[in-house]
């Protein structure tokens, strides 16, 4: 336990950083520029790619999750298509809740992603994710 000197301590010695709340807006902002960036380095037209994945930690108090993943998984049944999943860390970091957002080629999840409604899209989606993790 950490002993404080009480005499010690004044305001004027106390300085309080307000931490900066970041939107989830902002947070699905970042990630999905990062995604594109990669899905159009790593994801070729045809043959294999790494599964791969950007996340950020939940701020949010009115979403019930930990933290946020948006991913892309090789499509096991038709070559050259990919998956791109959104995923929900449940607060126990036991379990998570996942959706597929669209299955295609490169082109098409990119010009899914570049969609003026993208954004209001996935916090939607992520919206549903927390509330089914809530009923677990």
């Amino acid at each position: 336990m950490i002993k404080y000197d009480i005499k010690k301590i004044s305001e004027k010695n106390i300085r309080m950083i307000p931490r900066k709340m970041v939107e989830i807006s902002e947070q699905i902002n970042k990630i999905t520029a990062k995604m594109k960036g990669r899905i159009e380095k790593e994801i070729p037209d045809t043959g294999y790619f790494r599964n791969f994945a950007e996340d950020f930690e939940n701020k949010n108090k009115n979403i019930y999750a930990r933290a946020i993943s948006m991913s892309i998984e090789k499509d096991e049944n038709i070559d050259g298509h990919a998956l791109l999943l959104l995923s929900a860390l449940h607060p126990s970091m036991n379990i998570d809740a996942s959706s597929m957002l669209v299955c295609g080629k490169r082109d098409d999840i990119l010009s899914f992603m570049n969609k003026e409604n993208f954004t209001k899209k996935v916090e939607e989606e992520i919206i549903k994710l927390s509330d089914s993790l809530k009923r677990i």
